[in-house]
């Protein structure tokens, strides 16, 4: 028998072999591409982060126009604000770009859910929760104390109407970030009024309603 023979009867006999070829007297096992693994949906990162969150006790991801909307049941010591920017940093790290909204409820609505969009005009009545959605702080003041406060905050990033408390704010930090809000506009503001104000926008309104102030912002 020829050793191309027992090549031949080496690949016949063991079915693991049966797919290669014999090229010229040697055996060559086929280059197999590995299919490309599947690209994650926004809803499925979403999913898993929401599972694995130790603050919210029950969620569902809803179809969503421009991003990904979640309602959330939270315990005590969470807020919506938190969940959103932890769901973002999963996103981010899944290397997908969509925004999240999250809007905390009671009690999970049952399913079907319809879209984001359509449970968040149901839940409009007084009283209910508000979404907790991200948007940019405009150009000017609003973006200076945005960058300022997430700076006190140690966040990556403070939106337009997020809550001072629900960021993590207390008196100490307001403290500190006010007198540099006054160093910067020459306008003193007091901790109430910040607290009151809540936002950054909220807070941009209080200095734009001032005559005195003389932005020093570079």
């Amino acid at each position: 028998m020829t050793g191309r023979q027992r090549l031949c009867r080496l690949v016949a006999d063991k079915p693991e072999t049966r797919d290669w070829s014999v090229m010229g007297g040697v055996v060559e096992k086929p280059v197999r591409v590995p299919a490309p693994a599947p690209v994650p949906t926004p809803t499925a990162v979403a999913e898993r982060a929401l599972a694995a969150h130790p603050g919210v006790l029950e969620a569902a991801v809803a179809p969503s126009g421009d991003g990904v909307g979640v309602l959330v049941v939270l315990d005590e010591m969470s807020t919506a604000l938190e969940v959103r920017e932890d769901l973002r940093a999963s996103l981010l790290a899944a290397g997908l770009e969509a925004e999240p909204a999250v809007l905390p409820v009671v009690r999970l609505p049952a399913p079907p859910l319809g879209t984001f969009e359509e449970l968040v005009a149901g839940a409009s009545a007084p009283g209910a929760a508000e979404v907790s959605r991200y948007e940019a702080p405009a150009a000017g003041p609003e973006a200076d104390l945005a960058g300022r406060l997430a700076g006190f905050l140690g966040l990556p990033r403070v939106g337009a109407l997020d809550d001072f408390v629900e960021l993590g704010g207390d008196s100490l930090v307001a403290v500190a970030f006010l007198h540099a809000v006054q160093e910067a506009y020459a306008v003193p503001l007091g901790v109430v009024e910040l607290f009151t104000a809540g936002t950054v926008r909220g807070i941009a309104g209080l200095l734009a309603a001032r005559p005195a102030a003389a932005p020093q912002v570079a």
